[in-house]
This record gives structure tokens, sequence and C-alpha cells, in this order.
């Protein structure tokens, strides 16, 4: 997604709607607060249309209770009244003696009566509580409370959790001799209090549901709208990069400190807007006119920031980067020890100033500042160690044979990354030199492949004509001696030739194995007596010391044959005459163990070969190259070893030549 285009338009048409979304959001959400504030919004009220029903009329029917207790609190004292409680006294006095009015009462305390109903002007009408609270119950809402007969009646919901557990100020119904009755007139048909209360509930009630479906649309428009420019944000059709702008140039530090000013003055605006006296619709032009500006603000700032995250230059257009870079590039010309000096000094006095000022000024926003302060270091030491376990990791990859790894730089910093950039051309500088070696000996193994077979042909030919001449009648003993040489060095030299093609082949792995049961006791039988001849002509001793009955091993019989053949055939040449060859099988934890083990000769100058060497191909313990052979048995046998799934070791213990072999030992599956 990150190389789609995105034309201007859909990118002016995304911001539109996320501006859209955010007043609508932004208008709705305050039009609630503000109809909250006014008791208009209860969760009963979202489905009641009917002012009478609602919350709202409850709230207004406790206000007046409130009211009508301050004023009999007032009236009973009015002989003692200061100046402020004098004029709040007439203002309620005017209102609860207006007989106009749909909220009428009758106040009992110790035989004195309080009402503001209208037919207490005739003279023959006398307060009867039973006539009155029949009459209260027949129409609208009212309230019965009577202390002295234990009675108390309301249909009005609420109204008694209010009157018990919420409003404190029930000191109207502080004797037993009292009696409240009020009944409210809920068809309104008087101008008061009441009836602007449902006129005001009728205009504006309506608008909850409509405000809650536009504060859920506007959530999530402003969601959708804005993860659309996020992902849209520096990508222009026609271009694979990320393009910046010119607010995008602007120090990241300073740009966030002008975006926190500004929030900082939207708070304070808010604050003076809720402690105004606004009407409605004022507060909702106000609001989204607010609003507005400040997502166009707000898009400013994050689609910069989110521009330099994906053109991944946030860091680098940083002060704290300018700042990084020009003390590297300053650091970089001094000395290790200089560097580390002054990160130590300068380390010491900010963590010693600010702990100065915090604890002993108590200038408490410094201790935050130093836990800060070691938490970057804390951080910085931490991601080191991390770079640092990284390189660790991948120069052990290299020296484990991944030529190919490379240590990624990306997530490195600094000198780490320096670092890592030269480990990663010297893992490919090993790869190409490994490689160049490969090429070289495959080159090598071609070459004495071909070479090989290019003798061969003519060597077969010289072969057979010594043959042919070896049937003629020959009486010349001088001639015969030249014709047994001729036959002994071509013999010699076939045997070579093969060796060399045998070598080539395992060096490359170009050789087919006939993994097969095998066993080994009877292996070493059959190699014994066939080397018994040339055993006995250096009047050697050959002492076998093999299992009493057969074990196994998983190999080529061929291959194996010829490894046993190299290893006895190396101790007719090299053992030293009239002495011992020790041969020996032992079956042990779950391998089997082959080794011969013989006195080397003088010749063998074991002294200035290095034992590992003597696998290597063309070496030969005799230096004067005075014996027979090509010096590529021990080879040959080592690496069809090694095909075979088994470790050839040889060791030297002076004049001590032993060769070693081990196989696992084979169990039916």
């Amino acid at each position: 997604m990150g190389k789609k285009s995105y034309s201007y338009g859909m990118k002016l048409v995304g911001m539109i709607f996320h501006q859209f979304f955010t007043v609508l959001f932004t208008i709705s959400m305050v039009l609630l607060g503000a109809l909250f504030s006014r008791s208009m919004v209860d969760i009963v009220d979202i489905g009641e249309n009917s002012f009478a029903k609602s919350a709202y009329y409850v709230s207004c029917v406790e206000k007046k209770y409130e009211q009508l207790s301050e004023y009999m609190h007032l009236t009973k004292q009015k002989e003692q009244l200061t100046k402020e409680e004098r004029q709040r006294y007439l203002m309620e006095q005017n209102m609860f003696e207006a007989k106009d009015t749909n909220f009428t009462y009758w106040y009992v305390q110790d035989g004195i009566l309080y009402t503001n109903d209208s037919n207490a002007d005739r003279a023959d009408w006398k307060f009867d509580a039973d006539v009155v609270t029949d009459q209260v119950r027949k129409s609208g809402d009212y309230l019965i409370y009577d202390v002295e007969n234990l009675q108390f009646e309301s249909n009005i919901g609420g109204i008694d959790e209010y009157l018990f557990r919420e409003y404190k100020g029930t000191a109207i119904i502080n004797t037993e001799e009292t009696l409240l009755i009020f009944h409210v007139d809920t068809s309104f048909h008087q101008e008061d209090d009441f009836l602007e209360a449902k006129q005001e509930y009728d205009k504006l009630h309506p608008w909850v549901k409509l405000a809650i479906i536009a504060v859920i649309l506007g959530m999530i428009g402003w969601v959708i709208s804005l993860v659309y420019l996020t992902i849209s944000a520096g990508w222009h059709e026609g271009e694979k990069n990320i393009r910046l702008r010119g607010i995008d140039k602007v120090k990241t530090e300073i740009l966030v400190v002008v975006f926190l000013a500004f929030c900082v003055e939207i708070i304070s605006l808010c604050a003076r807007f809720v402690n105004g006296n606004w009407n409605i619709s004022g507060l909702l032009v106000a609001t989204g006119t607010i609003s507005w500006v400040t997502d166009n603000l707000f898009l400013m700032f994050y689609l910069s920031m989110v521009r330099r995250i994906k053109a991944e230059v946030l860091w680098e257009s940083s002060l704290a980067c300018f700042l990084q870079k020009g003390l590297v590039k300053t650091f970089q010309e001094r000395k290790i020890t200089t560097r580390v000096l002054v990160l130590f000094a300068g380390h010491i006095l900010i963590a010693g100033m600010l702990a100065f000022l915090g604890f002993y000024k108590r200038q408490y926003w410094c201790l935050l500042l130093l836990i800060l302060f070691w938490a970057i270091e804390c951080y910085i030491f931490l991601r080191k160690s991390v770079e640092h376990n990284q390189i660790l990791q991948g120069v052990k990859k290299i020296a484990e044979g991944d030529l190919t790894y490379e240590i990624p730089i990306d997530e490195l910093h600094a000198e780490t990354r320096e670092l890592g950039k030269e480990i990663n051309k010297i893992g490919e500088g090993l790869y190409h030199a490994v490689d160049d070696s490969t090429k070289n000996e495959r080159m090598k193994a071609d070459l004495i492949t071909n070479v090989s077979h290019d003798i061969k042909t003519p060597l077969t030919s010289i072969i057979n004509y010594v043959n042919l001449i070896k049937l003629e009648d020959i009486q010349n003993e001088k001639v015969k001696g030249y014709i047994r040489i001729l036959d002994e060095k071509s013999m010699r030299l076939k045997q070579l030739t093969e060796d060399l093609v045998e070598a080539s082949k395992i060096s490359s792995g170009n050789i087919k194995l006939d993994m097969q049961k095998i066993d080994m006791v009877e292996l070493i039988y059959q190699t014994g007596g066939e080397f018994n001849e040339k055993f006995e002509a250096k009047q050697l001793t050959i002492v076998t010391k093999l299992p009493k009955e057969s074990v196994f091993v998983k190999a080529d019989g061929r291959q194996l044959y010829r490894v046993i053949e190299n290893l006895y055939n190396n101790a007719s040449k090299y053992a030293l005459e009239k002495t011992r060859v020790y041969v020996e099988v032992l079956a042990k934890n779950e391998e089997i163990v082959f080794s011969i083990k013989n006195v080397s000769t003088k010749t063998l100058s074991m002294e200035n070969a290095a034992v590992e060497d003597l696998t290597e191909r063309f070496i030969r313990g005799d230096e004067s190259r005075t014996t027979e052979g090509s010096g590529l048995g021990l080879s040959i046998a080592k690496n069809l070893t090694n095909l075979m799934g088994g470790t050839f070791t040889i060791t030297v213990d002076g004049d001590i030549f032993k060769a070693t072999i081990h196989f696992p030992l084979y169990t039916e599956e």
C-alpha cells in the first residue's frame, strides 16, 4: 500500500470530510453537555417526549421544593432578615404568593397555614386537609407529607428518594405538627416557570437523539477519514518516494512546542466559554468555529509527523539530531579518553545540578527531570548493549560459515552502525574469497579428471603392448629386465591415475554410495588374508583382536573395503621390518571402532610432518619420496569414511603410527 498513488482531489475530499466530522462531533458533544447541564439528558428521557414524565420535569419540581423550603424559612424569620435575605425574600414572595401559577402549595406548621390557593381569598373558605388531599389526587401531580399522621404520598417519580436521601434542606418538615401538600397542574395553562421549562424542553429535547447519533457518526467518520489521511500522507501521483512539504522542514521540537502552546490556548479559551453565559445557539456556533480551526492546525501537525515518519526523517529533522551530530563530529576529532572524560563530566554536572535544585531548593520538577535524565541514559546504555549483541551474533554467524549473513545496520546507530558496515564488508569479502577458492578447487578437480582420462588411453596401449611383448620368447636377459621394469612402472602409473580420478570424484562429491549392512569382522578377515604375502615379505607379524561374534555397520561394501585396504597397504609400505602390526575391532557405546597400529620406519619423518597433513592429498611421511605410493591413500580413506557417516583419525606417538575409524553400530530399523 505504501507505493499506491493518491490524487490531490481525494486528499482534499478526505480533509474536508475530516473537518466536517470534527465539527459535527464537537458540536454534538457540546450540545449534549449543554442539555446535560440543564438536566435534559437522561437515559429515561431518550425515548420519552412528554415533559411531565421526564427527568427534567422532576428536577424542576425538586428545584421548586428547594425554593419553597427557603421561602418558608425566610418567612418565619421575617423580622430578623438581613438586607440580602430581605431581597431574596421579596423575590420569592412574588413567586409563591402569585395565584396564577401551576404550582399550588399548602403548608401548615404549629397551626399556621401558608398557601397560594386562590380560594383562600374567599371569606367562606376554610382549610380542610382531607378535602385538599382529595382535590389534588384527582388531577396533575401532587405530594402529601403529613408528619403528624405519618403519611407520605406522591405520584412524582423519584421525589421520595430526593427528599429522604439527597436533599438536605428538609427543615420545613421539622416538627410533629407539620403538613405539606403541593400540587402541579400538568396541563400548564398558567404562565410561570413550569410553562417556561416545558417550552424549553419541547424545543431542545428532540435534539438529544439527533446529537447522540451525530456523536456516533462524527466519531466513526473522524477515525475513518484520519486513517485515510494517514495512509495517503506523503504519497503523490507518479512518485515512488515520500514528498515532504515546507512545514516538514521545521525542526520537530519547535513544531511540537508550537502545537502544545496552541492546545493550551484552546483549553484556556474553552474554559472562558464554559464560564460565560452563552445561549445554546451562540455556544454551538463558537464551538464549531473553534473546532474547525483546531482541526486544521491538528492536521498540519499530525500529517507532518506522519510524513516525517514515513520518510524516516523524524529524527534527522529534529534539533536533538542537529546537536547530536555536532557533538559527534566534535567528539570524533578528540581522543577516546577525552570523549569519555567529557561525557562523564557532563553526566556529573547535569545530575548534580538537578539533584541540588530538587532536594536542596525543593524544586520538585527538577527531580522529575533528573529521573527523565537517568531514564534517557539507561535507554542509551541498553540500546548500546542490544546493538553490541547484534554485532556479536552477526560475527558468530559469519565465523560459523554463514558468509552471506549481513548484520541489519538499519537498526544500529552512530559508530555501531559503521562497525556493522565494516563487518558486512568483511563477510562479503570472505564469501567472494571462498567462492573463488571453490571455483579453483572445481577447476583443479576437472583438470585432474581430464588429464587422467587423457593419460589412461595411451597408458592402456602401453600396458597391452607390454603384455604382448611378455608373451614373446625373448632370450636376452637384459631385455627381459627392461620389460619387467616397464611393466611395473606402467602398472604403478595406472594405479596413480586411478587414485587421482578416485580422489577427484570423492572431493567433488561425485560418487554414489550403495549403503548396506556390512559384517566388519568378516571384512577384516578377508582383507588380512589378502595382505599376508606382503606382510610376510617384510617379516611383519599381524596381531588381530576381533570380537567373537559378528558386528555390523551400514556402509558401502566396496568403498569400505577400499578404506581398509588403503590402511593395510599403508602399513605394509611404512611399517618397520620384523615388527608387529596391531589390528583391532571394538564394539562399544553403540559404535564400531577399527584401529590399525604399527611402528614406522626411520624414513617416515613424523617429527617434521604435521599429523593432520598426513590425510591431505599428495602428502607422505617419506619426504624423500623413495617409497612407492601416490600420497593419496590416507586422503581417500578419510574422505570415503566421512562420506559414509564415519570418522577417521590419525595419531602419532614417537614412531608409533595409529589410524582409527569410527562407525555407528548397525541396528535393525
